[in-house]
């Protein structure tokens, strides 16, 4: 996982498998971002291969704190599985996944 501080974004970058030990694993770090000044959080999921319910639900978890200060939160070429997954659940339809061609 990297992190990089970007204008008025943050971008986070998760690789392999967002699953429930991972999820477990960056609860601080969700926390943290979760009080960020900064407008919008961008996560990179390019190299996310699979994720389960735990990872979704650390995603939805990170999406609520920030919006309720009025923050945004944005999903990079979100591709397999995981995407498949939060069509099926319709987290699309919530937290926008978005290609980097929309990033400017």
């Amino acid at each position: 996982m990297n992190q990089a501080v970007n204008n008025s974004n943050i971008g986070l970058t998760l690789q392999n498998e967002f699953d429930a030990h991972l999820a477990r694993q960056m609860e601080p770090e969700f926390e943290t971002l979760s009080q960020t000044d900064n407008d919008e959080l961008i996560i990179d999921m390019t190299e996310v291969q699979f994720i389960d319910s735990c990872g979704i639900g650390a995603i939805v978890f990170l999406y609520k704190r920030l919006k309720s200060r009025g923050k945004t939160l944005r999903l990079l070429n979100v591709n397999g599985q995981p995407r498949q997954l939060m069509k099926m659940l319709r987290i699309d339809k919530v937290i926008p996944l978005i290609t980097s061609a929309e990033l400017c």
